[in-house]
């Protein structure tokens, strides 16, 4: 009878802690990020061009290459590829993440989910897929691309985009 009761008690503490609500994570606040001008940029980069015609080729190369990270997993494999390019996050072919029962796509500011951005629900748990991210972020403050459910506030996987 201990046996039974002891095995009850390991079993109800196993699951409560694997299956409890983690602590929810801080979203940025969407009203601080501030767009950049066109123009204004336009006018800069004329400047830039007449200086060094190198620095236009550079930045053709850095938006059309964009940032870019592998995934690691946590709570539950996730792996492959994914890249930041003109505002949008692009899965590769080879992302791969478990089922879960709410799965979204975040920006983050860093592993813990804090000043994240939602991107949407995951669209698949495989292959390409693309989200769009507001205008205005910083990409040197919001680097973590993460598989996040928000139903127990677990971190699936992440990647870092640099």
């Amino acid at each position: 009878m201990k046996k039974i009761i002891f095995s009850i008690i390991v079993l109800s503490l196993c699951f409560s802690t694997s299956c409890s609500k983690n602590e929810e994570p801080e979203p940025l606040d969407l009203s601080t990020l501030t767009p950049q001008d066109d123009d204004a940029n336009s006018n800069n980069d004329a400047e830039e061009d007449t200086e060094t015609g190198d620095m236009d080729e550079n930045m053709e190369e850095e938006e059309t290459e964009g940032l870019m990270g592998s995934f690691q997993g946590s709570a539950h494999p996730t792996s492959g590829d994914v890249k930041i390019v003109n505002d949008t996050v692009i899965m590769s072919d080879n992302f791969k993440s478990d089922d879960g029962p709410d799965l979204y796509i975040y920006l983050a500011q860093d592993v813990n989910g804090n000043g994240f951005i939602d991107l949407g629900t995951l669209k698949s748990t495989s292959g390409v897929q693309e989200y769009s991210v507001p205008a205005g972020v910083d990409y040197t403050k919001n680097k973590y691309v993460m598989v996040w459910c928000k139903k127990f506030n677990v971190l699936f996987g992440y990647a870092v985009v640099e």
